[in-house]
């Protein structure tokens, strides 16, 4: 990540496809548990959930798994507070297992 907030970290993300993919958008998050932890960030909570734009109402076919990645990247990078979204223990104890079945709230793409 450069020099950023997550500098030397290292997360893992899982992606699951459905047969619908690539028109539909993968569920993907970041792997929790046996030692490792989502990135504290306001757009990840802490079951790995991802608020992030690109996976729900801005998916397109043509986007690929690199291109997932890259945003993710990005949105980790400018990063200017390593905080979780303000409703992260309501929503991980309500949450569904597959982050696809949220329907997030978008303000922004950072």
């Amino acid at each position: 990540m450069g020099e950023s907030l997550y500098e030397g970290e290292v997360y893992t993300l899982q992606f699951r496809f459905d047969p619908q993919y690539p028109i539909s958008s993968p569920a993907v998050q970041f792997v929790v548990g046996e030692g490792k932890e989502s990135p504290i960030h306001p757009h990840v909570y802490s079951n790995g959930h991802i608020c992030a734009s690109i996976l729900g109402n801005e998916w397109s076919p043509v986007l690929s798994v690199i291109a997932v990645c890259v945003t993710l990247q990005s949105m980790l990078a400018s990063c200017k507070k390593k905080e979780r979204p303000v409703d992260n223990d309501r929503y991980v104890k309500n949450a569904p297992e597959n982050p696809k079945k949220t329907v997030f709230h978008y303000d922004d793409d950072t």
